[in-house]
């Protein structure tokens, strides 16, 4: 019987379904219009087109690949953030929707004109989607990774962004000697200990360095308030992400420096304090 859409999609959602893959339907869509071009729509709309062979076999190829728990963006080089296309890898975590906050908060905070600075820029999804959004300003980042910032360098030069955007090599904010009016964070800040309970998907596929603060996830957090007071201007705002639980420490932890203070959390959808905007006193 020859493979339609409609046969395979069939097919692969049972497969998904089978290893426990929640988002079965959804992945089996986007992996079969990722091989055929195509947006999902057509998937219905075309859902008795005959499939060549050679489609079929870069389909279960792809398949087999989901079937392992590979993350479904890492499989086709891409994730939607802040409704644009990113280009995704290995050595990048997969953008979550939760973290579009820490965009929309820096979109609403930014002064006029501004220098934005990101620590650990990732993919670059947060402060090229901050560019796309505020012409108006100029952003700065840095990573570990070399080989994740040619990654956030090729997202750049996609979205038109990389002549306001200087990428460089560096570890939270040591070793800079300039002030920022803001600056953006999403620091690893997973428990060592929750590891095991983490879904195969992140466990086995995204990079660890960027998953995991130490112990209680806050290593690097507090790495960052150490160094916070010399880079952020006076009134400047560090806008940063926060794990699930960890509202209490983090206020503990700004606390303990004169200079700073909470100004305010944001919740996520699930009503989880997930976003804090931290403040440095002026004087």
């Amino acid at each position: 019987m020859a493979a339609t859409i409609s046969s395979v999609l069939v097919h692969a959602r049972g497969l998904l379904k089978e290893h426990s893959i929640e988002s079965a339907d959804i992945d089996a869509d986007i992996l079969l219009a990722h091989v055929l071009h195509l947006r999902r729509i057509d998937l219905i709309i075309h859902r008795d087109r005959v499939l060549e062979d050679e489609e079929v076999d870069i389909f279960n190829s792809l398949l087999g690949r989901r079937l392992k728990r590979e993350p479904v963006a890492y499989i086709i080089g891409e994730k939607e953030f802040f409704g644009r296309c990113f280009f995704v890898n290995e050595n990048v975590l997969v953008p979550r929707p939760e973290t579009e906050i820490l965009v929309e908060q820096a979109i609403a905070l930014s002064p006029e004109g501004a220098g934005v600075f990101e620590i650990g820029v990732g993919s670059g999804a947060v402060i090229i989607s901050l560019l796309c959004e505020r012409d108006d300003l100029k952003g700065f980042g840095n990573d570990i990774s070399i080989e994740t910032l040619a990654t956030a360098r090729a997202n750049a030069e996609s979205h038109g962004v990389s002549s306001r955007l200087r990428l460089f090599a560096g570890n939270t904010l040591r070793g800079l000697c300039t002030s920022w009016p803001v600056i953006i964070a999403n620091p690893p800040y997973i428990p060592l200990n929750d590891e095991s309970i983490l879904e195969d998907d992140v466990r086995l596929y995204e990079p660890s360095a960027a998953l995991y603060g130490g112990k209680d996830g806050l290593v690097v957090v507090r790495d960052i308030m150490s160094e916070l007071s010399g880079h952020l201007a006076p009134g400047g705002l560090l806008i940063m992400e926060a794990g699930q639980g960890q509202k209490d420490a983090i206020d503990t932890v700004v606390s303990a420096h004169d200079t700073l203070r909470v100004r305010s959390w944001v919740s996520d959808l699930a009503g989880i304090p997930r976003t804090v905007i931290i403040e440095r006193m002026h004087g």
